[in-house]
C-alpha cells in the first residue's frame, strides 16, 4: 500500500465525525483498533488532515523472496541480493540497519545479524544490474523482507539511478545466543550475561536506556513471564572480558535480545556502562473493572 495525504485527489469528506487521531501502527496489526492512538472521538483535526490510502495488489513475488549473500569469505556474510522477476539485484543502503539485516539473516536460516553496513564498508564488492529496493523498513519480527516496508509504490520498478557503491551488506551470526543471571541471591535475579562468540559477557548500555523493556526480553529468553525489577551497572558485581551486546534497545515484545536494535556485539565497554541486572518472575497478572452501582460493565476503575 501507499499512504497519501493528498485529500484533494479524493475530495473532502461530508462527515463531520473524526473517530481517531494520531494513529500509530507497526504494520503487523490485523485491525486499526490494535494501534496506538489518542482515544476515540479525541481530536482537534480539520478536514484537510483526513488521511487517504491507495492499496496495491499483492506483488507477484512469493514470500520468502529469493535472497542470497554474495562476495563474502563464507556463506553467512556478503552483499545482499534479491531475485525479482528472475533477475538478481541489490538493495540500497539508505535506511539499512541491523533490524533489516536481522530479517535477511533469518530468511537465510541464521540466528541474527551482527553487522549491517554498506557492502563496500564491510569489504564486499559492489554489485551490478538492477537495485530492486530503494530501502527497507523492517520491524524485526518479519520472516521475509516481503513483509517489510518498501519505499516504492510499484515493486516492478528498479532503481537504476542509485549507485551500487551504496549496496547493502550484512554479516550473519551462526550460533545460538543464550542468557543467564549471575550473582543474585536467587536464580531469578542477577547480572545479565549473554553467550556470544563462545564466551559469556555482560550488557553495555547507558543507565537511562536499560529499562524494563530490555529486561522483559531477557526474562522471556530465560523462560520467565516478565521482569519485575531492573538494576543499574554493578548491582551484582562486575563481569569480565568483553561485553556481549552494546546498547540494546527493545520494544519489550521481542522473544530474544537478538531481535532488538543495538550498536554492535563483542565490544569493549567502560565499567560505568556495563553489568546491568534484572529480576524475573513467572507470576501471572489479571485485570478487572470496578464499576459504580448501575454503571455499564465495560467501564470503571482499572485494577
Amino acid at each position: 500500500s501507499q499512504s497519501l495525504d493528498f485529500y484533494r485527489l479524493y475530495g473532502i469528506s461530508s462527515s463531520k465525525v473524526r473517530w481517531l487521531n494520531n494513529v500509530q501502527c507497526n504494520g503487523l496489526e490485523t485491525n486499526i483498533t490494535e494501534c496506538l492512538h489518542d482515544g476515540w472521538f479525541e481530536h482537534s483535526c480539520q478536514y484537510n488532515q483526513d488521511i487517504v490510502v491507495k492499496c496495491f495488489d499483492p506483488y507477484t513475488l512469493k514470500s520468502p523472496i529469493p535472497i542470497r549473500l554474495v562476495d563474502g569469505s563464507h556463506s553467512a556474510e556478503g552483499r545482499v541480493e534479491v531475485n525479482v522477476k528472475g533477475e538478481w539485484g541489490t538493495i540500497n543502503y539508505h535506511n539499512w540497519d541491523i533490524i533489516d539485516a536481522n530479517v535477511v539473516c533469518i530468511m537465510l536460516g541464521y540466528q541474527f545479524a551482527i553487522q549491517a553496513d554498506r557492502a563496500a564498508s564491510l569489504g564486499f564488492e559492489s554489485g551490478s544490474g538492477p537495485i530492486w529496493f530503494g530501502y527497507l523498513n523492517c520491524l524485526g519480527s518479519e520472516r521475509s523482507i516481503a513483509d517489510c516496508g518498501i519505499d516504492t509504490p510499484s515493486l516492478y520498478t528498479a532503481y537504476y539511478y542509485y549507485s551500487h557503491s551504496y549496496d547493502a551488506g550484512v554479516v550473519c551470526y551462526t550460533e545460538t545466543i543464550k542468557a543467564r543471571l549471575i550473582g543474585g541471591s536467587q536464580p531469578n535475579e542477577g547480572r545479565v550475561e549473554l553467550y556470544y562468540n563462545s564466551a559469556w559477557g555482560s550488557v553495555c548500555s547507558y543507565r537511562w536506556e536499560w529499562d524494563v523493556r530490555e529486561a522483559n526480553v531477557i526474562c522471556r529468553m530465560l523462560g520467565y513471564s516478565f521482569a519485575t525489577r531492573v538494576w543499574g551497572a554493578g548491582q551484582f558485581g562486575e563481569g569480565s572480558g568483553n561485553t556481549s551486546v552494546y546498547r540494546p534497545q527493545c520494544s519489550g515484545t521481542e522473544s530474544s535480545i537478538t531481535e532488538c536494535s543495538h550498536s554492535g556485539w563483542g565490544t569493549s565497554c567502560s565499567s560505568v556502562y556495563r553489568d546491568f541486572g534484572a529480576e524475573c518472575t513467572n507470576q501471572t497478572t489479571s485485570v478487572r473493572l470496578i464499576t459504580a452501582d448501575g454503571a455499564s460493565s465495560n467501564e470503571g476503575r482499572l485494577e
